[in-house]
């Protein structure tokens, strides 16, 4: 069977949770999970990075189907594995167009995680991270490469010796400064927020107390007393230059989350539980202004009518729990006509595929797919 999408699984997961039939232990309730019914054979050359995982970290050998009994007098299988939706991805960065660059910041190329290339939305697959890694890595590599040979490298050093002098006087002032609030219990708090109000299941009402008490949060960061002094190997003055930046990603999420009235992929509001494509088809674009405590958002509307897949249900989530814009049964009726006629006329896919959406990529990337023995129709 196809992967299930990774919000549809952490739903599931935590809605198990909710209904008391989580399995309490010293770090919180989970579930279990066994992987065992795919064989030895199979855990051992498809899944072996998941093996290792579960060995190392937990002592569990997950290809094992021996039967034991808890200490509740219950019974499962001694190879399976404690699991609970955590984050760990972040779909949002720094936007860019399709060759990688920034639309506003000439020379500023992002790829992978860090970027916001369109590549998932706002959900993806597991294991598509690394796929987009190695893929964007590819492609973006090569028109930074071209950007490279096509412009000369002009860098003002003064403009970098003043951000780098800034930087050593901040982190100086970090040490110098008898702040109020420990950076620590600062992380805690922040963490304790995000999870209780952005994680899974998301109200307007834990949005808004989310952001209230990040900003909050934001405010004492910037009032830290670093008690170690050290300005090398310090773990407390590190943590006090990162949070600051950590509770400003955590405010844009919030703030985000709270002022999109919909649900879409992993942000899913219980309040809002239908996927509003009529009034949300939209990106939303955060900038931080200097001196500012919260993130001023604008939104980049799609254009459906550019788009070879118009936006419609899919087989994911609930049918008819969509608000649809009427500009999608227009560009879909449109689609068909012209596929239909290119293939009368004996068009090839790759034709078609211009036809429909042209997209950005080198020409070698177009090349017939030699190791798949795939090419031209």
């Amino acid at each position: 069977k196809e992967l299930a999408s990774r919000d549809v699984v952490s739903r599931r997961i935590m809605e198990h949770i909710r209904k008391g039939k989580g399995v309490k232990s010293p770090y919180g309730e989970h579930v279990w999970l066994d992987i065992s019914i795919l064989g030895r054979e199979h855990i051992e050359k498809n899944l072996r990075d998941v093996q290792e995982i579960c060995e190392i970290f937990n002592g569990i050998d997950p290809a094992d189907t021996e039967v034991i009994t808890d200490e509740q007098g219950r019974k499962r299988g001694k190879g399976w594995a404690p699991i609970l939706p955590m984050q760990h991805y972040s779909m949002g960065g720094i936007k860019t167009k399709a060759t990688g660059e920034s639309p506003t910041l000439e020379g500023l190329f992002s790829a992978g995680e860090a970027a916001c290339w369109d590549m998932h939305g706002f959900n993806r697959l597991g294991g598509n991270s690394v796929a987009e890694t190695v893929v964007a890595g590819m492609i973006v590599g090569e028109y930074f490469a071209e950007y490279c040979q096509g412009h000369d490298v002009d860098i003002n050093t003064h403009d970098i010796q003043k951000f780098v002098d800034k930087e050593k006087n901040y982190i100086k002032s970090l040490l110098e400064k008898e702040g109020k609030f420990n950076v620590f219990e600062i992380k805690n708090k922040m963490k304790d927020v995000m999870w209780e109000h952005c994680a899974i299941f998301r109200t307007g009402e834990g949005l808004a107390k989310a952001v209230k008490e990040l900003e909050e949060l934001y405010k004492q960061s910037l009032d830290v007393k670093v008690s170690n002094k050290e300005l090398f190997g310090n773990p407390e003055l590190e943590e006090a230059y990162r949070v600051p930046k950590m509770l400003k990603l955590a405010l844009c999420i919030a703030k985000g989350a709270l002022d999109r009235t919909e649900s879409r992929g992993a942000h899913f509001r219980e309040d809002y539980p239908k996927r509003d494509d009529l009034n949300w088809l939209k990106r939303t674009l955060a900038n931080w202004k200097e001196g500012d405590t919260m993130p001023t958002l604008s939104y980049e509307p799609l254009d459906i009518m550019k788009m070879e897949m118009p936006p419609a249900f899919r087989g994911y989530g609930a049918k008819g729990n969509i608000i649809e814009h009427p500009d999608s049964a227009v560009r879909q009726k449109e689609v068909d006509e012209i596929r239909e006629k290119m293939q009368a006329e004996g068009k090839g896919r790759y034709e078609i595929q211009e036809a429909l959406m042209h997209y950005e990529l080198q020409p070698k990337y177009k090349a017939p797919n030699e190791r798949a023995g795939i090419g031209y129709e």
